[in-house]
């Protein structure tokens, strides 16, 4: 059996001490190569050496048995010339060991296999004791083990995780994972908020970092950036973080209003240099809804006055230039070219511009995109296009509302015409109830999404559904009045969120991992991930041309959409004329006396109790106007499938399955070559087959 023999302490110096062929590391030189030997080497310089070697004499040098690591880093505290006082003739704090082969390579094995890496709690709380009672900081910690501020920030930052969930990280109920997710949000009022929502639950990383992330917004976020000087102006409360990017501004409303204002301000700036009719600003920008824009650009113009003889002027220059490029002799080619650049440049600017008329009808819009102001120049509002008349509701030309109508009105019985931005609203509202249905739906989710994708990928009959959006990413649903809607739909959808088993989609695991881990769950549970996930696939749409599919399946999801969707007084009402809902009220509820008794009321008023019959129908209403309350829906809203124009291409053909009916693309091209005018004024994308009027037609001929 191995004795442990008697070690006699000695110094020694770093020059003396090499690898003893014992030592267990020996036969993998890359260990004393490894990033971490910088670190070592920065603990020892600042600590000194904690531990002495192990060695034992092999003829005129000391070979080391144990400590070849701390070795390597006092080679690398002699090669620093930052590291002052360390030379090869330093000497070094040893234990020498007899001549005994059997005690040292035990020695050596258990110096190796017993070392375990240092807890990270445990971490945390050694550099939270070194900054309460020795004074030290992040940097000088950072410094004196050689390891980045971050990571010791990241450390310290434990100490922000409220005490309960350290804890349950403690004992291991919770992963170390879903710990450092908590840490990332530094109010521990929030971190206990979302850990007590998620008890009976697995908690997973990226499930936190969600829930967290609609808690306020980080510092370093672009949007944070741009609206912190005004946020802390107007006293914004910060939640503050040992990093500072990482601190939380918390009132979101400011933050969205400041960055409103910094967009507003933006398209007001371009308006006025580039002199047009219009700004607008937006949250985000629907190219949807831009495809209802025309778009102008800017031409050539003939400069008067300096601007003629500044042109003149550049003129003469790059004649001169070109002279000069030209010569053997040219004294600096990449001063004249960038000259010449400039020129062309400033040139090119005095010589294009925007027509007057464009000028006094087109504008700006500034919107968020990709964590910057983005500006789309030239747009011509639907109203304003000579090429498009807006219809009414009755079906009469005539200008519809661009925008929420006020309480400009005191009169009564006004048709029911909605705004541009209402129905775009509606219809966000309605993809969520479809969306939520589909959920509730594995079955028919899971025929629809292999229907779908077979559909697309083989046949030839046009696209089945725009509106039903499998392209690997969620809709986007924009809103005016997202706070405002009927949450019922959210609600159902999060419930049925919290009831999926996504263990397999693990932080550590690769993506392959994920994958095979996906595979094991049982097929009933894919089928509930795919109809959930499928949920927020669902676009806003009018159910126009190429959506009789998606018709078809809404009206068998929702047969009763009033069932599960409400209007609300701040999603709805409140943004129609007060003789509007007057007109509602009498004509299309039934309730002449109420519209006469309201009339002389606040608009405000008409828009509460419309909120309060649509909430909870009153008991005193008649079975008519009963009825009428449950099932009134906007123009628009309901799902018809009656509009089904898809159904015009026949059964469609699959790839190798040639049928004798007319291919819809053969009636586009006739139109396209038919149609060979041109205006400068043109859409702002390739305008939606749903708005195509041409389309249509060409739709109704074909069902005749």
């Amino acid at each position: 059996m191995t004795t442990t023999p008697e070690l006699n302490d000695t110094e020694i110096a770093i020059k003396d001490l090499v690898l003893h062929d014992l030592n267990a590391r020996a036969g993998s030189p890359g260990t004393y190569e490894a990033d971490d030997i910088p670190v070592l080497a920065a603990s020892i310089a600042t600590l000194g050496l904690l531990n002495p070697l192990i060695v034992q004499k092999t003829g005129k040098v000391w070979g080391v048995i144990a400590g070849g690591r701390r070795r390597a880093a006092l080679v690398h505290l002699v090669n620093d010339p930052d590291a002052k006082g360390w030379t090869m003739r330093t000497k070094v704090r040893c234990r020498a060991l007899p001549d005994d082969t059997a005690a040292a390579t035990a020695i050596t094995v258990a110096e190796n296999v017993t070392q375990k890496a240092m807890d990270p709690l445990d971490e945390f709380e050694a550099f939270a004791r070194m900054m309460e009672t020795g004074g030290h900081d992040p940097d000088g910690i950072a410094k004196m083990f050689g390891v980045e501020r971050r990571r010791v920030v990241d450390r310290l930052r434990f100490g922000r995780v409220h005490p309960d969930i350290r804890a349950a990280a403690r004992v291991r109920d919770i992963t170390l994972d879903a710990m450092k997710a908590f840490a990332e949000h530094p109010d521990q009022g929030v971190q206990k908020d979302v850990f007590d929502a998620m008890q009976g639950s697995y908690m997973q990383a990226w499930t936190i970092r969600d829930k967290l992330r609609n808690r306020g917004v980080k510092m370093g976020d672009a949007i944070a950036r741009l609206v912190a000087d005004d946020y802390r102006a107007a006293d914004g409360d910060i939640v503050a973080d040992l990093i500072e990017e990482d601190s939380i501004l918390t009132d979101e409303t400011l933050v969205e209003r400041l960055l409103m204002e910094k967009l507003q301000a933006h398209a007001e700036a371009e308006r006025e240099r580039l002199g047009f009719a219009w700004a607008q600003a937006v949250r985000d920008v629907d190219y949807k809804v831009l495809q209802e824009f025309g778009r102008v650009y800017p031409g050539a113009v003939d400069p008067t006055g300096e601007a003629a003889e500044r042109c003149e002027a550049i003129a003469n220059r790059l004649a001169e230039l070109d002279e000069a490029r030209d010569s053997e002799d040219c004294p600096d080619i990449d001063a004249l070219e960038d000259e010449y650049e400039k020129l062309t440049d400033e040139y090119e600017t005095l010589t294009t511009g925007w027509a007057e008329a464009d000028l006094g009808r087109a504008g700006v819009l500034a919107y968020w995109d990709r964590g910057e102001i983005a500006t789309t120049e030239g747009l011509i509002r639907p109203e304003d296009r000579e090429d498009r008349k807006p219809v009414t509701a009755s079906g009469d030309g005539g200008a519809a509302p661009t925008g929420d109508a006020g309480d400009d009105d005191a009169g009564g019985n006004d048709a029911l015409v909605l705004s541009d931005s209402l129905k775009t609203d509606l219809r966000t509202e309605q993809a969520a109830v479809i969306g939520t249905a589909l959920a509730s739906d594995p079955d028919l989710a899971h025929d629809l999404l292999l229907f779908k994708t077979i559909a697309d990928l083989l046949g030839r009959a046009g696209t089945v559904s725009y509106s039903f959006g499998v392209t690997a990413s969620i809709a986007d649903r924009p809103h005016g009045k997202p706070d405002e809607v009927d949450g019922q739909a959210a609600a159902t959808l999060a419930e049925l969120f919290e009831g999926l088993d996504l263990t397999w989609w693990a932080d550590s695991k690769s993506m392959p991992e994920r994958f095979e881990a996906f595979r094991t769950v049982d097929p009933g549970m894919k089928s509930r991930i795919v109809a959930v996930a499928l949920a927020d696939a669902v676009k806003p749409t009018g159910f126009g041309y190429s959506e009789g599919l998606m018709a078809h399946v809404a009206s068998q999801l929702v047969p009763d959409l009033r069932a599960v969707w409400r209007p609300t007084g701040g999603a709805f009402f409140g943004r129609l004329k007060k003789s509007v809902l007057l007109g509602i009220i009498a004509r299309d509820l039934h309730q002449p006396e109420e519209a006469a008794r309201l009339a002389s009321e606040k608009k405000t008023a008409i828009v509460d109790f419309l909120e309060r019959l649509f909430a909870a129908p009153f008991a005193t209403l008649t079975p008519e106007q009963r009825e009428a309350v449950e099932t009134w829906c906007p123009p628009g809203m309901e799902i018809e499938t009656k509009r089904a124009p898809y159904e015009a291409f026949g059964e469609g053909k699959l790839r190798g399955m040639e049928t004798d009916e007319a291919d819809p693309e053969d009636a586009t091209e006739g139109e396209d070559e038919a149609d060979d005018g041109w205006t400068e004024e043109v859409p702002f994308e390739e305008a939606d087959p749903e708005d195509t009027e041409s389309a249509r037609e060409w739709a109704e001929t074909e069902q005749a």
